[in-house]
């Protein structure tokens, strides 16, 4: 489907645009895109613009294989389309000296809720008031067929987007401010771990490591899970395939230093060793316009981070619209820097441990931060 719905952006770019410009659109394979993409930028002559999603964007931008586009994106005759890209999404783009992309499109990661579980239980309105108010909740909706809640844990299922909420409402993040040490610095964040545990252990979650992405979402669809952690792809599976009872999505409950939404986004850049850099540049124009990327946004259900179309997108997907209107203005996005793959990977075993009920939050903070700041001494 993405293949179709690319060909129709190129097929306007040739009648509206240059229609002396050969565009040939291709695919990476996910499970392993970092290596894929770091063997075309090694060969030489890699595909002259990139989707690159924040997580590796920044480490290709190190290696300089992405090419500087800084006085593309300020060209004065771009200054109304720049002005339209959300203020936080230039912030994953703008780094190390320069802008090596246009920030495009988003998966946020939001709650699932079974409204019909939770009404019943007189708790619908009350659930998401506090992290009290949901461990509350979960442990009320637990019972032999229902888990009150559920959120990744593994990191082959990039489980860290359903933690980074409670660390940002809590005010801190994987890297310092300055990128130098780990940022998981403060009381706030250690009890937000600790409640994670507590959550994690108290009875209302199906066991660690027991089911994988789509395994937690097949148990929410079949009404068996309440409160489930997860990303908006899936409510297209919801809207295709209703699951019996009312659902609805909504973000993680306020902290003591912020209500925050988590969200991953992509970024379109040109490489380096293109020899067809103005082409480039007008396909990412094009691309990132308001009639192309609200088309395929809607298409593949992810959000836009174009601030001027958010009122006219899903008009008939009601969970999206709110993704899109309510959920994506909270997003606090991940710190682009170069390791920031690395050193979440090498933390994660320590807050899996910590899930599994083998370390309290202090002690999990510490021996993530230690993690961390091994990666960044190198």
């Amino acid at each position: 489907m993405e293949v179709e719905f690319n060909e129709q952006i190129i097929a306007d770019f040739n009648s509206q645009v240059a229609p002396d410009v050969n565009v040939e659109f291709s695919t990476y394979d996910w499970p392993v895109h970092v290596a894929e993409l770091t063997t075309l930028f090694a060969s030489g002559s890699p595909p002259d613009v990139q989707y690159l999603v924040d997580l590796i964007y920044p480490a290709f931008a190190e290696q300089g294989v992405l090419h500087d586009m800084t006085d593309l994106v300020n060209d004065p005759e771009w200054a109304d389309e720049r002005a339209n890209i959300s203020p936080f999404a230039w912030d994953l783009a703008e780094q190390q000296g320069g802008t090596w992309g246009v920030p495009v499109l988003g998966a946020v990661y939001n709650i699932f809720i079974n409204e019909a579980l939770l009404e019943e239980a007189g708790l619908l309105d009350s659930w998401d008031d506090s992290y009290e108010s949901m461990l509350a909740a979960a442990e009320a909706l637990t019972n032999d067929d229902v888990f009150g809640f559920a959120a990744r844990t593994s990191a082959a299922d990039f489980a860290w987007w359903d933690w980074y909420p409670y660390i940002h409402n809590a005010g801190g993040d994987v890297l310092s401010d300055d990128w130098t040490e780990c940022g998981l610095v403060g009381q706030d964040v250690v009890d937000a771990m600790q409640f994670l545990i507590d959550i994690h252990t108290a009875g209302v979650t199906p066991a660690i490591g027991s089911l994988d992405n789509q395994g937690l979402f097949d148990l929410f669809a079949a009404g068996r899970v309440a409160i489930l952690h997860h990303e908006t792809p899936n409510i297209v599976s919801l809207n295709e395939n209703p699951p019996g009872f009312e659902w609805t999505v909504a973000a993680a409950p306020p902290g003591p230093q912020g209500h925050t939404v988590m969200g991953n986004f992509g970024i379109l850049s040109i490489a380096e060793a293109s020899n067809n850099k103005d082409a480039a540049w007008e396909f990412i124009k094009h691309w990132a316009s308001a009639p192309q990327v609200g088309r395929f946004a809607e298409q593949v259900n992810l959000q836009v981070v174009r601030t001027d179309i958010i009122g006219d997108l899903f008009a008939d997907n009601p969970a999206m619209k709110t993704v899109q209107s309510e959920l994506v203005p909270r997003v606090q996005g991940l710190q682009p820097h170069p390791q920031i793959l690395e050193a979440l990977q090498a933390a994660w075993p320590v807050a899996e441990d910590a899930f599994r009920g083998n370390l309290t939050g202090e002690e999990a903070i510490a021996g993530m931060c230690a993690a961390i700041d091994g990666v960044l001494a190198g």
